[in-house]
């Protein structure tokens, strides 16, 4: 077995040919999905799929990425009042990625005092009359029931997005929302 640092890359498993994407990787095709897609689709699933062609063809989807996307999942995404409540808004960001140095005690009281570097991908940030609203979108499968326990285990890195993004966008963050993907349930926190 060679040292690690002689190791030679491989390429990952889907792009291998080898099988098909892991649940992770389809997560990750779907996060792709949303920041390209055109919320005002008005073509339906023939629409969406025909979206999914173009990023393809351009190169921001590879076609399994674009196979394993849940197209019906996107579809009743788009018709829910959360995606309406986007395409109102004069100021969206998706995929937004930010750094900001913040207090450590926010997370470790034992820290306080120190600086740690906060990073993250907001998957969408937009703008209200009152504010900002953070959505985080989740590819867990989980059942409407069980999004709400779900829910939970997300709300400090919600918090943690929200307080970074009030300060680098100079707004309030008057909401935090998760929306589930296999249960079409948004949640606010």
């Amino acid at each position: 077995v060679l040292p690690p640092r002689l190791r030679s890359l491989t390429k990952p498993r889907f792009l291998a040919g080898e099988q098909k994407l892991t649940g992770a990787e389809r997560g990750t095709a779907i996060h792709l999905a949303l920041q390209y897609l055109d919320f005002s689709e008005q073509g339906g699933e023939a629409g969406i799929r025909a979206q999914l062609e173009t990023m393809c063809a351009q190169r921001k989807l590879t076609d399994e990425q674009a196979e394993a996307v849940d197209v019906r999942a996107l579809m009743r995404f788009l018709q829910s009042p959360l995606a309406a409540r986007i395409r109102a808004s004069e100021r969206v960001e998706r995929e937004y990625r930010f750094s900001l140095l913040t207090d450590a005690g926010l997370y470790d009281p034992a820290a306080a005092g120190e600086e740690m570097l906060l990073q993250g991908v907001a998957d969408c940030v937009f703008e209200t009359a009152d504010g900002l609203t953070v959505v985080d979108f989740k590819t867990d499968r989980v059942t409407a029931e069980e999004a709400l326990r779900r829910a939970e285990v997300y709300r400090t890195q919600l918090n943690a997005y929200a307080g970074a993004l009030a300060k680098i966008l100079q707004k309030p963050v008057t909401e935090r929302v998760l929306y589930f993907f296999a249960c079409d349930r948004e949640i606010s926190l």
